[in-house]
């Protein structure tokens, strides 16, 4: 059998990346399986083990591809220097509410993914991350002159862990409104964009 080219490889890859993704979406994260997955791939379930080992894998891969996706955002941000903490707030704010399959992964299921995934295929993501942690400290250096190193780490690490617990907040199943709205708990609409960006303006502008 011939050897398939790496741009096949990607190809494939990426196949089963999306249609786990496509999964994700309609379908609870315990729920999903590989033969589900398979099912919606055209290089059959055998080569899907080829590529990924379970489910938590592909999800990972997903969550990869999503910083990814948002490195390259940020990188945008950074080239344009001279935003105002309003104006950088926003681009913030708008680079998060673009990553919505990033923040339920974060929020849902982290801990099992990285938990059921093989140790080098954590380690590529976690490469990807840093990524992303390098590109967000140059959005700042770019925009925040004024700011050394340490003021920065104080942004980049209030700033991400927040994101791990965004999702729920702008996103509410039909039956958590109902929950809420039982026990008295006030849920008032919020979006992405508005808890991101507010959040990122009242960090930029704490100057302690």
């Amino acid at each position: 059998m011939p050897r398939i080219s790496k741009g096949e490889t990607e190809a494939r890859r990426s196949e089963i990346i999306d249609a786990c993704e496509a999964l994700y979406q309609s379908a609870s994260y315990h729920d999903i399986t590989m033969t589900q997955v398979a099912e919606r791939v055209s290089c059959g379930r055998a080569n899907v083990y080829n590529y990924f080992q379970n489910k938590d894998e592909v999800l990972l891969a997903l969550l990869q591809r999503e910083h990814e996706l948002w490195a390259q955002d940020l990188a945008t941000i950074a080239n344009g220097a001279g935003l105002d903490d309003d104006q950088l707030a926003d681009r913030l704010a708008a680079s998060v509410e673009s990553r919505t399959q990033m923040l339920k992964l974060l929020a849902m299921n982290l801990y099992d993914i990285e938990q059921n995934s093989r140790p080098e295929r954590l380690t590529e993501f976690k490469v990807t991350y840093g990524r992303v942690i390098d590109a967000l400290r140059l959005v700042l250096r770019a925009c925040k002159p004024g700011w050394d190193e340490s003021r920065i780490d104080r942004f980049v690490y209030c700033f991400m862990p927040f994101l791990h617990g965004a999702y729920p907040y702008a996103f509410h199943s039909e039956k958590q409104v109902a929950a809420m709205e039982s026990a008295g708990v006030p849920h008032p609409p919020l979006s992405v964009r508005s808890l991101v960006g507010e959040l990122a303006l009242k960090l930029l502008q704490d100057d302690r």
